[in-house]
């Protein structure tokens, strides 16, 4: 906010907040006079004006009124998280608003004021042409149209349908309903998939027809231009960019059959322009359902600009109906937003915000401040329609009533909170230090919202200003039953930013056409791309508990004012020593973006990406074979060509499907607990003998560099040649059980294993960089199921790219981290690393080839045996008494 200033009027000589303030009063007064104070939603209509002109002149921001903005500052990039309103159900004057499907209250009058005219004040006749007030609007037979609602609603619709999310830099294809036993109310039953990632700044999509389900145009907004990108959902290729010529910072993008309209929020304008023809073999068939080929290259055919806002509206989303484009304007410093409109019959140079007086349209100023989303949704049970978007700034979501129905008690303008979060779900609770500078007040932020069958669905996050909005890791994914008022679930997806666009599948058109091989990876990039950001701590002695309670009570919410009391000791004293009023000791620290960042410091490694798996009982591809990454890509000298996560992930690591272990851990449990609570005792060579296994002999190069202190259980081993086989003698015991559990499920037949083993880290154990060699690796596909682990196992991988502007090779080094049951496969052939800084770790380790093993070189290891390479020689020997140990430096 401005510091309130005394400027000189020509008329009086009075300091401008008060003029304006007299002002007010004085319309006021004139309104009364006139005798337009018809009922009580008028009279809270008026005093609601008198107030929002007297905050927000008495901190010298100016009033919107139209297109003018009188006395405020140019705000270059309003769309950011300042100080935080107050709890989500509170409205402008701090009163409780209660849920409509619990309550018939009374709303409040700030509640039931849309405008300061409201629409039963507008001398506009209802049945004349140029009335576009919004029972018009909702309660035709037109539709309303946005990426994420169409109402009214198609009669096919289910809530179940799936969405594509898109966020900061992916683009994912969400399915609510089960995949396995239709229980959709199971958090674990649903898939999700990345159809794209990049490092752009996606900001919405469209489907193109004509193209067999498989060409989506996504809305891509760089810092300076806007462009739409041509993907094929199947093979993730891009076919085409397109720009948007004279457009900055897009914000939204909607498809009407064959027109676009995207919100060019720099400029104020809707954008709209013809849907392109797609890229071959598309291209006619395309064209043939309306698509148009582009008169120049590279751009896209603009029809016209929507005029009538202006920068500092900021537009952030547009509902497109025949006749009107319903916008969302977060305005003003204060950023509290209006839902507005603009008429689509309107020529460019005579664009203008539809109002009252002209039009009988009365903005809707009540849904709360830097709102996300449009969504119009009828309650059956009233008959009201509803205008729902997100409370951003709180976290919440909200719905203003647009249009009452016959028998509702609710007025226009009635507001009711929907649903608010959790604070204290870890999801959103931000990471330490970084969230008083970065949050600004505002805890909690919600983006993304689209409302289907009933149901509405939304992204939520902990806060962050726009420069550290792609540092988000995960979102929580909510769906809420728009009747009862209850979840139905809450997921956390991996997103890397915002989820900035949730688009249902009736404004699609059509479920997009997935991937042969749907990957179910999540990728959380680290650090910010190396951001060093501020950071602030109050500068006080630990013990004194006075001045941190000072501090304390001038957290949260808008603090400014209070900071800014000169009159006040507390004041004064905060701004010295307080983060919260600019004080304290402000340095600069490597940002966390969350959980994984702040785990990732405590290897010694630069790690730049984390992936983590979606659950899925799905562990075969459709024609029935076992999922897995292709063995070219660990033949001699292969792997060394992978350089970047990014496009080679598919060489690197495949998440093949989660299983339950909990009857393999139970077995091993019940082998016996040392005294330190773990394993380790079992997987000793002595316990191994005394039990009537066999044992391999690690060489002393392998032990002493590359495994130190590991050890483990075989089941099955192989030479390095694959020339000879060898069942040891457990594999009787366990077979039925392993078969059981994971390899019939993985469709892995005992005939086609050349190793397995639990293997086993201790605490604090280590397995240094290496890559696993000779001809066993590149014939084989290495399988970890994880049966005990925990948060501080660091599986490392790295590849090496060449930087041609420093002409170096730079180190890239992936974590795979990986709950209990989670079944993957890596290739072993690259470099690999595993620290353990907690408690001991057990994966079950498969390796097996495609063909199967003839019986011919599957030899039966006796109990007691133990197996050893003897010096200079390639074949395993095992026996009652070991040979010599080799000195060898490559692996077994």
């Amino acid at each position: 906010m401005k510091n309130t200033r005394t400027r000189t009027c020509r008329c009086c000589l009075i300091p401008t907040t008060h003029r304006y303030l007299s002002v007010a009063f004085l319309v006021l007064a004139l309104t009364l006079l006139n005798g337009e104070f018809h009922n009580n939603n008028n009279n809270a209509s008026s005093f609601a004006l008198a107030e929002e002109i007297a905050e927000a002149t008495s901190s010298g921001e100016g009033i919107v009124e139209g297109n003018v903005d009188v006395d405020a500052d140019v705000d270059v990039d309003v769309d950011v998280d300042t100080s935080g309103n107050g709890n989500g159900n509170e409205n402008e004057n701090g009163n409780t608003v209660e849920d409509a499907t619990e309550s018939k209250s009374e709303p409040t009058a700030t509640d039931t004021a849309t405008d300061a005219d409201t629409a039963t004040a507008t001398a506009i006749d209802p049945k004349s042409e140029n009335y576009w007030g919004w029972d018009r609007i909702v309660k035709g037979d037109k539709p309303i149209i946005s990426n994420g609602n169409i109402y009214p609603p198609s009669p096919t619709e289910k809530w179940t349908d799936c969405l594509l999310l898109v966020t900061r830099n992916q683009v994912m294809w969400h399915c609510p309903d089960g995949n396995d036993n239709d229980n959709s109310d199971d958090p674990y039953e649903y898939r999700r998939t990345i159809l794209f990632r990049t490092e752009g700044r996606l900001r919405g999509a469209f489907t193109a027809p004509g193209t067999d389900k498989r060409r989506l145009w996504i809305l891509d907004s760089p810092p300076d231009y806007d462009v739409i990108i041509e993907l094929d959902t199947v093979t993730g290729e891009i076919y085409q960019v397109l720009e948007i010529e004279g457009t900055v910072d897009g914000h939204d993008v909607v498809r009407i059959d064959n027109v676009i309209f995207m919100v060019d929020t720099r400029n104020g304008h809707i954008v709209e322009f013809d849907l392109p023809a797609s890229a071959e073999p598309y291209t006619q068939s395309s064209i043939e359902l309306g698509a148009t080929l582009t008169r120049d290259e590279g751009y896209v055919n603009i029809i016209k600009r929507h005029t009538g806002y202006t920068r500092q509206d900021h537009v952030n989303n547009v509902a497109v109906h025949p006749d009107v484009l319903v916008t969302s304007l977060h305005a003003g410093r204060s950023l509290k937003t209006r839902h507005s409109a603009l008429l689509r019959s309107h020529a460019e140079e005579e664009g203008r915000e539809l109002n009252v007086e002209t039009d009988g349209f009365a903005p809707v100023k009540n849904m709360g401040t830097m709102c996300h989303g449009i969504a119009f949704w009828k309650d059956d049970r009233t008959g009201d329609v509803r205008l729902i978007s997100l409370d951003s700034k709180s976290g919440s979501m909200a719905s203003v009533v647009v249009s009452p129905g016959e028998n509702s008690e609710n007025v226009v303008g009635t507001r009711h909170v929907l649903w608010e979060p959790d604070l204290n779900h870890p999801v959103l609770i931000p990471p330490e230090g970084i969230a008083r500078k970065y949050n600004n007040g505002s805890n909690i932020f919600s983006k993304g919202l689209a409302v289907q069958n009933n149901v509405a669905f939304f992204g939520v996050s902990f806060a962050r200003a726009p420069p550290l909005r792609a540092t988000v890791p995960e979102m929580l994914l909510v769906a809420v039953d728009l009747i009862t008022g209850r979840e139905k679930w809450v997921r956390t997806v991996r997103t890397n930013g915002l989820i900035n666009q949730i688009l249902t599948e009736s404004y699609l058109g059509w479920q997009v056409q997935l991937p042969a091989d749907m990957t179910t990876i999540e990728m959380t990039y680290h650090g910010a791309g190396g951001s060093m950001v501020e950071v602030c701590d109050d500068e006080i002695d630990d013990d004194d508990e006075a001045s941190k309670e000072i501090c304390k009570s001038f957290e949260g919410g808008d603090n400014k004012k209070k900071c800014r009391d000169r009159n006040n000791k507390e004041s004064m004293m905060a701004r010295e020593v307080c983060c919260a009023c600019g004080g304290g000791d402000v340095y600069e620290t490597p940002f966390m973006a969350g959980a994984l960042d702040s785990e990732i410091m405590k290897v010694d490694e630069t790690v730049e990406a984390t992936s983590t798996f979606v659950h899925t009982a799905e562990c075969l591809e459709s024609n029935g074979t076992t999922k897995s990454l292709p063995l070219q890509m660990k033949e001699k000298g292969a792997a060394r060509e992978l350089s970047n996560f990014e496009e080679d992930l598919k060489y690197v690591l495949k998440h093949i499907c989660n299983l339950d272990v909990n009857p393999i851990v139970n077995k091993l449990v019940a082998m016996g607990k040392g005294e330190d609570n773990s394993l380790d005792s079992q997987f000793t060579n002595e316990s191994q003998f005394a039990k009537g296994n066999g044992i391999i002999t690690e060489r002393p190069h392998v032990a002493k560099n590359i495994k130190p202190g590991t050890t483990s259980m075989q089941f099955i081993f192989s030479s390095k040649q694959v020339d000879q086989i060898f069942h040891f003698p457990w594999l009787d015991e366990w077979l039925p059980l392993l078969q059981d559990a994971i390899l019939t499920p993985l469709n892995v037949p005992v005939n086609r294993i050349i190793r397995m083993m639990f293997a086993n880290m201790p605490e604090e154990s280590t397995i240094n960089f290496h890559r696993d060699l000779n001809t066993w690796v590149q014939k084989a596909h290495r399988v970890h199921i994880p049966l005990i682990t925990h948060d501080d196992i660091f599986f490392l991988t790295k590849v090496h790219e060449y930087d041609e502007e420093t002409d170096e090779w730079e180190q890239r080094v992936l974590r795979i981290k990986s709950k209990a049951g989670e079944v993957y496969e890596f290739n072993n052939a690259l470099e690999h690393a595993v620290r353990n800084l907690g408690r001991s770790r057990v994966h079950l380790i498969i390796d097996w080839m495609e063909e199967p093993i003839e019986d011919s070189i599957v030899t039966k290891v006796n109990p007691g045996d133990i197996c050893a390479y003897p010096p200079s020689s390639q074949t395993l020997i095992c026996a009652p008494e070991s040979g010599e140990e080799s000195e060898e430096k490559d692996e077994l």
